[in-house]
């Protein structure tokens, strides 16, 4: 029965990841909290986003090591609320193959941003760095928890990494 029920949190997870397009990341220095929403992708382990290397998130994540992540639906109804919280840091990620699987995926989730790259067939990620004067960066969790009040309310179940990411999401 508890690892049905796992199976079915997982699953869950994995859909709010999939069908989420934005999280919101929260940092701290000197006593100051700050929290900044991004477009992101799941790809592998990690959610990339595009941010400014000027912004407060990234330099605060950056200086600590540390960050912290919400993904959740919106909805009408406590009872239906669900949503991860996470505890991790946040990556840069340069010109590899990691960064060019995240682009295909981030491009692929949010076809749209392809207008603003007319006459480019493969949008990279120095195009994007050039469009949006923007740094590819991965929130990379260390921490998992899922919450569903439609289980009961105020229910948080920790998840297992390895299980959650088992396979493609996107």
């Amino acid at each position: 029965m508890a690892e049905e029920q796992n199976s079915r949190i997982i699953a869950k997870a994995r859909n709010l990841i999939q069908q989420g397009q934005s999280m919101t990341l929260a940092t701290a220095a000197d006593n100051n909290p700050w929290a900044a929403p991004v477009y992101y992708v799941n790809h592998g382990d990690g959610f990339y986003f595009f941010s400014s290397p000027e912004s407060r998130h990234i330099r605060e994540s950056l200086a600590s090591g540390t960050a912290a992540s919400a993904i959740y639906m919106e909805n009408e109804s406590w009872q239906n609320f669900t949503g991860l919280q996470m505890a991790g840091k946040i990556l840069i990620v340069s010109g590899s193959a990691e960064a060019s699987g995240a682009v295909f995926a981030y491009t692929k989730k949010f076809p749209l941003i392809k207008t603003f790259f007319s006459g480019i067939k493969k949008i990279g990620l120095g195009d994007f760095s050039k469009q949006f004067r923007a740094t590819l960066y991965c929130f990379k969790p260390d921490l998992i928890f899922f919450m569903d009040n439609a289980v009961e309310f105020g229910f948080r179940e920790t998840l297992n990494k390895d299980q959650l990411f088992k396979g493609p999401i996107i």
